[in-house]
Parts: C-alpha cells; sequence; structure tokens
C-alpha cells in the first residue's frame, strides 16, 4: 500500500469538506417490545481548524425531523482544534485525545474515524496514519476490501469483545473510504448466524471548500 497524491490535496478552502453516508440500527420501544431496523443518513459536512462548520443532516426514510441544519460556532465542534497532523507522534496525541489508548486496541481505529470523518487530510497526514496503524499492536490486516459503492480498498481492523473495527483504505492514496462496526458473535437466543454490521460510514467525497456553503 502506498500514499500517492489525491485530488484533493491541491484544493484550498478555509473547510474541510466531507460527504458520507450512515447506515446505523435504530430502535425503538413500545410497551414490552423493541424493534431494531437499519436507516439510512445522509451528512454533508464542514469543518474548519478552528471547530467551526455546519452540518447538513438528512434520514431516509424520513422521521419526525427528516433534515437537520446546524452551523457550529469556533471550538463547538468535537475534536481537537487545528488540521490533523501530520507527524506520527502529533496524531497519535490526537488519537488519544479523540479515543485513550486506555481503551484498548480498538482506539486507533475509532478515533482516526472521529478525526477522518470530519478532516481532509493531504498526503503528509495521510503517511502518518498509515504508520499509526502499522505501529499500533492488534491492528489485522485484511487485503483487499470492497465497500458498499463498489469501491475495492485495504481493510485493517481491530477486535474487542467480538466487536470488530474496520477501516478501509484507499490503496493508492490512503484515503478513508468507510469504516464498519459489526458484532462478530450472535447473541444467545438470536436467531442470527453471522456478523451484524449495527454502524457503517460511507465516504463519498472529502475534499476542501472556501465556504460552508459549497462543496
Amino acid at each position: 500500500m502506498t500514499v500517492g497524491p489525491s485530488g484533493c490535496d491541491a484544493i484550498a478552502g478555509r473547510f474541510a469538506y466531507v460527504h458520507l453516508l450512515q447506515w446505523a440500527t435504530d430502535t425503538t420501544i413500545a410497551g414490552n417490545n423493541a424493534t431494531t431496523r437499519i436507516v439510512l443518513f445522509e451528512e454533508q459536512r464542514w469543518r474548519a481548524d478552528d471547530a467551526s462548520g455546519r452540518v447538513i443532516r438528512s434520514r431516509y426514510p424520513t422521521g419526525k425531523r427528516p433534515t437537520d441544519d446546524s452551523t457550529y460556532k469556533p471550538g463547538e465542534l468535537d475534536g481537537p482544534i487545528g488540521p490533523i497532523a501530520a507527524d506520527p507522534a502529533a496524531l497519535s496525541a490526537h488519537i488519544d485525545a479523540t479515543q485513550p489508548r486506555l481503551l484498548g486496541r480498538t482506539a486507533a481505529i475509532r478515533g482516526l474515524v472521529s478525526l477522518l470523518g470530519w478532516r481532509t487530510p493531504n498526503q503528509a497526514a495521510r503517511t502518518a496514519v498509515l504508520t499509526v496503524l502499522s505501529d499500533t499492536p492488534g491492528i489485522a490486516y485484511h487485503g483487499s476490501v470492497t465497500d458498499r459503492a463498489g469501491r475495492t480498498g485495504v481493510g485493517v481492523s481491530a477486535t474487542a469483545d467480538d466487536i470488530r473495527f474496520l477501516l478501509i483504505l484507499n490503496p493508492s492514496t490512503g484515503e478513508l473510504l468507510a469504516y464498519e462496526r459489526a458484532a462478530l458473535t450472535p447473541p444467545p437466543g438470536s436467531d442470527r448466524t453471522g456478523p451484524l454490521v449495527d454502524d457503517y460510514h460511507l465516504f463519498l467525497v472529502h475534499t476542501r471548500a472556501s465556504s460552508s456553503g459549497s462543496s
């Protein structure tokens, strides 16, 4: 796997812009009955280095509030202030601030999703991402993995308590294509025979924008 240039590297703009689809479980409780289904969300995220930005979120099927459009002032968005670090040691510190390593081997995967899901890393930062992953004990390599858009990437994961956290990365640029969280073992009494994916993020666009109204 290499970290070559990406088309977004030469794009200037105050905001990182991320466009993604998310499949997540949604549980509703009525009396003694609980019903769980998969709900699709679409998000557009703009984030500046001062942690200001905007998020437009739509839900399918629509609920009582099908679309939410929220604007955030400096410091209101979660995560470290500034761009994603291009130095492996600094990036590790950013991960620890988001998902402390004391939480176990999956912290690096979950921390990177929190960072990359809101930022557009340049080539140096994507190199740092791979360095951190390669230096993290317990990371498994899956070879070629296809995401829900049909793109073939490289899979890396960490597993704890039978929950697997998987990243799919572009093998040429190191860009994040998708993230998956899956329960590997069916619960007692379940009729499920295989893993249950209860959270899946498909990253359609990582780029930069001059304003939070453009993409």
